[in-house]
């Protein structure tokens, strides 16, 4: 009897130290393996009006031939309804929303190799896009992000372009932001503000002549997207030189060259600099690194191994996210365990010098593309979307369902939650 109780109080002690559940929803079950493509750009966020996500549901061999989709969540993301789809030739668009609950989206196309820039506005209860078409600046992999002070949208492609459309839906400027370097080109762009108007960017390269990641980079523009600098301040005329030839910082180490080293995410927060990254070395490392902005200094890497007490990321996925208007708040970081095919949730109160579990979702088959928004919500979520690769047997029929597409969220720690001294 005493041998029966002991075992029941070790099993309820064992379920109550588990961290929470992550929450998911089943957004489409008829999609190919690839349909929230990457986690380097953010295609899920959340406004007054609720949240909005974009994914792709099939392509094409050629890919000049991508049905996607926007949906939207009035439920808090129970369930989602299609507000727009169309097909093109295009990978899954990003998204940001503003202070008065308009949706801008973000995508290029392979055929036309324009950028398109939608408009959803809140006023018309996002039934009809409007849209702004600018030349000669597609490619795969792109970024956007919102500059509400200045009334803009930057999106930055892995062409080299970088350009500004007004909340009006008016083109500002285009520009030719990077050029390859002697040994790689840019790739997989990252773009985020900060509260005090500046703009930060990072990317991935890949290596000239063969599928190497070649490196990682960073710089700033306190002017959202004129000027550039180094996180020293040193000044950087465009077109940059992408690669390690050029002056923007790097965030890889020197001996890593010969490995794959691909940016899943990095944010700002409170004067440091958070990048997740991955070496594909054997055995592989698992990277969180830290700069302090005002020193330029890399004062925290975290690898091989990254982990809290229990759980641990190591994918080349995943994505920070945190409370922008509220320095001292909880920053997260959301990716897949590298023992099972689940997502993990880490958490740190002193932003990013100790990480502690936070939450863990349910397995899945082969969980792909954990992206999400970088801004815990404003009632207190984290969101983010992925990709259950359920059959990756048929490589070659890329229009057959080969996967599903979810969206899930974990609850944050309250506003007022007390910080470590």
């Amino acid at each position: 009897m005493k041998l029966a109780l002991t075992l029941l109080l070790m099993a309820a002690a064992a379920h109550a130290a588990e961290p929470p559940r992550i929450e998911t929803t089943l957004v489409d079950a008829e999609m190919f393996g690839f349909g929230t493509f990457q986690s380097h750009n953010q295609k899920v966020v959340r406004n007054r009006r609720g949240i909005f996500m974009t994914h792709l549901r099939s392509r094409n061999e050629k890919y000049t031939a991508q049905q996607w989709q926007l949906s939207w969540s009035q439920d808090g993301g129970q369930t989602f309804e299609t507000i727009f789809e169309a097909t093109d030739a295009t990978n899954p668009p990003v998204l940001e929303t503003d202070a008065a609950d308009n949706v801008y989206l973000g995508r290029p196309d392979f055929v036309s190799l324009e950028v398109l820039i939608y408009r959803f506005l809140a006023a018309e209860d996002y039934r009809t896009p409007h849209i702004t078409r600018i030349p000669k600046g597609a490619a795969g992999k792109y970024a956007m992000a919102l500059d509400e002070p200045r009334q803009q949208v930057c999106y930055f492609s892995h062409s080299g372009t970088f350009h500004r459309v007004g909340f009006d839906g008016v083109e500002r400027s285009s520009v030719t932001l990077l050029k390859r370097g002697l040994n790689a080109v840019q790739q997989y762009p990252q773009l985020q503000f900060t509260p005090d108007g500046t703009l930060h960017a990072a990317w991935t390269t890949e290596k000239i002549g063969g599928y190497l990641y070649w490196d990682i980079h960073y710089m700033q523009s306190p002017d959202g997207g004129g000027a550039w600098r180094t996180m020293g301040g040193q000044p950087i005329t465009a077109p940059v030189i992408a690669d390690d030839g050029g002056p923007a910082d790097r965030i890889t180490l020197d001996d890593e060259f010969d490995v794959h080293t691909w940016l899943s995410s990095f944010l700002i927060k409170d004067g440091m600099a958070h990048f997740l990254y991955l070496a594909q070395s054997q055995p592989p490392k698992q990277h969180y690194v830290r700069y302090d902005l005002k020193t330029a200094r890399r004062e925290l890497d975290i690898q091989p191994e990254f982990k809290g007490q229990s759980l641990s990321l190591r994918r080349l996925d995943g994505f920070f996210a945190s409370r922008a208007s509220d320095p001292k708040s909880t920053l997260y970081c959301i990716g897949r365990d590298p023992g099972a095919p689940r997502l993990v949730c880490l958490a740190s109160d002193d932003n990013g010098a100790t990480w502690r579990d936070h939450a863990v979702s349910e397995s899945f088959t082969q969980p792909f593309a954990i992206g999400g928004c970088r801004e815990v919500t404003p009632d207190g979520w984290i969101i983010g979307s992925f990709t259950d690769k359920t059959d990756t047997s048929d490589t070659k029929n890329t229009t057959a369902p080969r996967g599903k597409v979810w969206f899930f969220k974990i609850k944050a720690e309250p506003i007022d939650k007390p910080q470590p001294e």
